[in-house]
């Protein structure tokens, strides 16, 4: 039955496990499948071009499972190839995840963006900053780094901290109010981020909204999952590494660092 079919979650890697988690707290009935494309990660520095080609690729042969939505937790997959997989799978539902810069706008006067330099350089996400409704200040800052950190198990804390607190030097007399964390790796490594900046911060990600959104969307079809007990997850990935689905578990069952840091309006 169409209602008891999984909902696939894809992403470049494993920062999509941050959407994953949300997802499963909003619905924790359902049966998800989460695909990391780990061996061609990071997708960050490809062409717009190379990862829509990777991610139509990873949808088709995950559609032969017969999902009931899929749920593109990769901001720069997303921005790559939203609309081409609307086009090739009418019959899914494809919910996409796009940077929180509105909401973040809306709350701050000083906005830094940390996303991949595919994501800002996306003319989805040039878009939305032009349709901005705010008079803040909005810096943006493309941090390869964190994916890099996050994918390789976040056992250099020392060299992130480094590699954020270079990174922020041309910040140091322009304090932020939020980070956005546009790339779905970045909420793993928002207590470093927190500790680089070395002030407080609203961290703002889109993550709740793209779980709402999946959970209205089949509610609206009459496809939830009438079970009640547990659903299952399921991890698998492109590269054959047996210890990555031991860390992608390791990330689903650890506690977000965003959590301990939301503030009001954020999360």
């Amino acid at each position: 039955m169409k209602n008891q079919a999984p909902i696939v979650v894809f992403d470049s890697g494993f920062g999509g496990i941050s959407v994953l988690k949300r997802l499963v707290s909003i619905m924790p009935n359902e049966d998800f499948l989460y695909y990391g494309d780990s061996s061609n990660a990071p997708y960050g520095p490809r062409t717009q071009e190379e990862v829509c080609k990777l991610t139509l690729s990873a949808i088709g042969f995950l559609a032969d499972r017969n999902p009931k939505a899929v749920v593109i937790a990769c901001n720069t997959a997303t921005a790559a190839s939203l609309d081409a997989l609307e086009a090739k799978f009418p019959h899914i539902p494809i919910i996409g995840i796009r940077p929180a810069v509105q909401q973040a706008a809306s709350a701050s006067h000083r906005v830094l963006v940390l996303a991949t330099q595919g994501t800002i350089q996306s003319t989805p996400f040039q878009n939305q900053l032009k349709h901005l409704v705010t008079d803040a200040e909005i810096i943006c800052t493309p941090a390869p780094g964190i994916v890099t950190y996050v994918e390789g198990t976040m056992k250099d804390r020392e060299g992130i901290l480094n590699y954020l607190r270079n990174l922020f030097l041309p910040l140091k007399d322009k304090h932020v109010d939020s980070v956005v964390l546009g790339c779905t790796h970045f909420p793993f490594a928002a207590d470093v981020i927190q500790e680089a900046l070395g002030y407080p911060v609203s961290f703002f990600d889109a993550s709740w909204d793209v779980a709402k959104t999946t959970c209205q969307i089949l509610e609206q079809s009459g496809n939830r999952n009438p079970q009640t007990e547990p659903g299952c997850v399921t991890f698998m990935s492109s590269s054959d590494d047996p210890q990555l689905m031991d860390f992608a578990r390791f990330l689903f069952n650890k506690n977000l660092p965003t959590d301990e840091y939301a503030t009001a309006g954020a999360i």
